[in-house]
């Protein structure tokens, strides 16, 4: 009964032997510890300097380029935009629809063609518009109308959406 208590015991001290810290050993100068001291022997580079050589004429004559294929150009400051509204810069927005925001349109009147639905909409000029699904505005377009309502694409500068772009309901006036 005593021989599994000595084993367990034994365990126990040869675990905390070898967890305990090592006794601090004194730093050795680097030319002791066998360091390689460049100024007694002869280190022949050249061998390094035709890789390098190599690696520049490989790259010369060639350019990179970065295709963002849909997403954000990581290269690109997220500030972009935001530094003409803080100088107090104005953008001239083109007339008619292509300078209208999603938010200055009102929706007037609905009618449903053989072609599809149409939506007559007043914009900021207080100018009729007819809009259809796929008509480009100034932040966004066209996305569905309905009978009672037409739904935008708004397009949102937010790199932490996963969408570019947000939905946005407006009913027909009554």
């Amino acid at each position: 009964m005593k021989t599994p208590w000595l084993i367990l015991c034994g365990v126990a001290a040869l675990a905390l032997a070898m967890s305990a810290p090592l006794p601090a050993q004194e730093a050795k100068p680097a030319a002791e510890e066998g360091a390689f001291d460049l100024e007694a022997e002869d280190v022949d580079v050249s061998g390094i300097e035709e890789i390098l050589r190599g690696d520049q004429a490989s790259l010369e004559g060639e350019f990179f380029s970065y295709d963002p294929a849909g997403r954000r150009d990581p290269f690109r400051s997220l500030l972009i935009g935001f530094e003409d509204a803080e100088a107090g810069v104005v953008k001239v927005r083109p007339p008619g629809l292509p300078g209208t925001l999603v938010d200055e349109l009102r929706i007037e009147g609905i009618i449903k063609t053989p072609e599809g639905i149409l939506a007559f909409a007043q914009g900021r000029d207080n100018l009729s518009y007819i809009i259809r699904p796929g008509t480009k505005l100034y932040d966004g377009q066209v996305r569905e109308i309905q009978l009672d309502r037409v739904i935008f694409e708004r397009q949102v500068n937010d790199p932490k959406q996963i969408r570019p772009y947000e939905e946005v309901v407006k009913e027909l006036v009554k």
